[in-house]
């Protein structure tokens, strides 16, 4: 059935059949883009809550980055952007780890010569401390944008899984006689390694579990041990 439909399972059993309904499956939504927090370790954390395409993340951004402006190291965790967004919010975040103007991705139209997208230093201060990002299965578009970045600005370590793996970027294409839009992959996008972005995983080490649903967050743990350790 549709996604935002509810489920009903019937179930046969013993010659009965048993009903269960469910419930709505659209996810609950944040109240917030970005919600922080300091944790053990003096290490701050910071979660994008699928808001990529949101303006407001970015001043969101920047006062969690404040409040946290005295931690010893940071997690920065993209598993929940499965939106997308653009890079009038991504790049702007991006600056707030650099202090110089770097390559983070590579644009590759059609048969054409990659062109490097770079990103600028911004804000009051830089956040220069150790960083590691976290990524799964729900980390799309944008965020997989931002993920490969800062791996290859080598500005942070990229802890998880793959990535939603979504091919290039698109372009809109207005049907002539419905009027309807249809977005169609128009350019590739790439690591400043010319991987695919699609094809790029985090190093084998550093490869995990993204997502442990309702148990303990395993690979939270797992960044916060390394950032400990270090």
């Amino acid at each position: 059935g549709r996604r935002d439909t509810p489920r009903i399972l019937e179930v046969q059993r013993d010659g009965a059949v048993l009903r269960f309904d469910l419930g709505n499956p659209e996810p609950p939504q944040s109240e917030g883009t970005v919600s922080h927090q300091t944790l053990s370790g003096n290490i701050g954390y910071i979660r994008v809550e699928n808001s990529l395409g949101n303006g407001a993340t970015v001043e969101a951004f920047d006062a969690a980055l404040l409040d946290l402006a005295d931690t010893g190291a940071l997690i920065l965790d993209l598993r929940d952007t499965p939106g997308g967004g653009n890079t009038d919010v991504a790049e702007p975040i991006l600056g707030r780890f650099i202090s110089v103007p770097t390559h983070y991705q590579l644009t590759v139209p059609p048969n054409e010569t990659p062109v490097p997208r770079e990103v600028l230093p911004r804000g009051p201060f830089i956040y220069d401390k150790p960083l590691i990002v976290l990524s799964g299965r729900w980390t799309g578009s944008m965020g997989e944008g931002m993920t490969i970045g800062l791996d290859g600005m080598g500005r942070a370590r990229v802890m998880g899984s793959k990535m939603a793996r979504l091919a290039g970027g698109t372009k809109p294409v207005q049907l002539e006689n419905t009027g309807v839009s249809v977005w169609l992959p128009t350019y590739d996008l790439r690591h400043v390694d010319g991987t695919p972005r699609h094809d790029w995983l985090p190093a084998d080490e550093n490869r995990r579990i993204a997502d442990w649903g309702n148990e303990a967050d395993q690979l939270l743990r797992e960044a916060l041990t390394v950032l400990n350790r270090d």
